[in-house]
């Protein structure tokens, strides 16, 4: 994690270090803004960055696909997606962790992106997704330099980085769903220019109007996926189970006292 790096760390200031929660390294952003600054810094010095959303989900199964659990800890920032992480880092360590979520995250750095007329590359959902999102907020925010974009549907990457390069662009979203949009920004990061890396899962079907995010007061409580399950329980039961046995592992690391310093990924002959 290039955060974590003591040589790295002054291309973000004076943040704190990662923390390891269930075997992710997350950064303990202690707002919004916050987290913008660090990308600000990033895309103004022409680096390159790649961040993941954590959340228990991606943890649990991270546990079990020893791939994930590496890509997780070599992305360059870890953000506090699910309050699940943030309710394990205070059982872990004292200290919860304040929620920075992907599409929140998304959705600021868009008028920022304006703001400062950085190129943004749209790539995945369906082609309409796809479609939508970029008109709707190009109109709703003025000024915002969509410079490309591509949905899911392709079967040749090499020539998808070849448009993105050619777009130019300063951040990089991808929709393609979690991890699969992960795994192909890890295999593709270092031929992307971009300085910006992150997936977004369905944030541009919330960009088009073709999904609908949680009322405020489940964002603010960080109990999302309890509308979720609430409005779509054939789709979401079998997604929420996985809070249960993940907070029992959690529980039972710090009872164990060994906190956020055991080894979290199991070997699939011993499950």
């Amino acid at each position: 994690m290039l955060i974590a790096n003591e040589e790295s760390s002054g291309s973000f200031g004076s943040f704190p270090e990662p923390i390891n929660v269930a075997g992710a390294p997350v950064m303990p952003f202690t707002s919004y803004e916050q987290a913008l600054a660090a990308i600000e810094r990033t895309v103004e010095r022409r680096e390159k960055t790649f961040w993941v959303a954590i959340n228990p989900q991606k943890c649990f199964r991270a546990w079990r696909e020893r791939p994930l659990m590496d890509l997780l800890n070599r992305a360059d920032v870890g953000i506090c997606d699910g309050v699940g992480v943030s309710i394990a880092a205070k059982i872990l360590h004292g200290n919860r962790i304040k929620r920075v979520t992907g599409c929140d995250l998304f959705f600021r750095l868009l008028p920022l992106a304006a703001q400062k007329s950085w190129g943004v590359y749209l790539l995945g959902a369906s082609p309409e997704s796809n479609g939508c999102a970029s008109e709707k907020l190009r109109q709703k925010y003025p000024g915002l330099r969509i410079v490309g974009c591509q949905d899911g549907y392709f079967d040749d990457s090499a020539k998808v980085v070849e448009h993105i390069n050619a777009s130019k662009p300063d951040l990089l979203f991808v929709a393609m769903g979690s991890p699969t949009q992960e795994f192909w920004i890890s295999k593709h990061r270092e031929a992307i220019n971009a300085s910006f890396c992150m997936g977004v899962g369905g944030s541009f079907d919330v960009a088009s109007g073709m999904a609908k995010r949680a009322p405020a007061v489940f964002r603010k409580t960080g109990t999302e996926w309890l509308f979720q399950l609430m409005t779509q329980p054939t789709r979401r039961f079998r997604r929420q189970t996985v809070y249960v046995p993940f907070m029992l592992r959690v529980v039972g690391a710090r009872l164990a006292g060994t906190n956020g310093s055991t080894q979290w990924s199991l070997d699939p002959a011993e499950e």
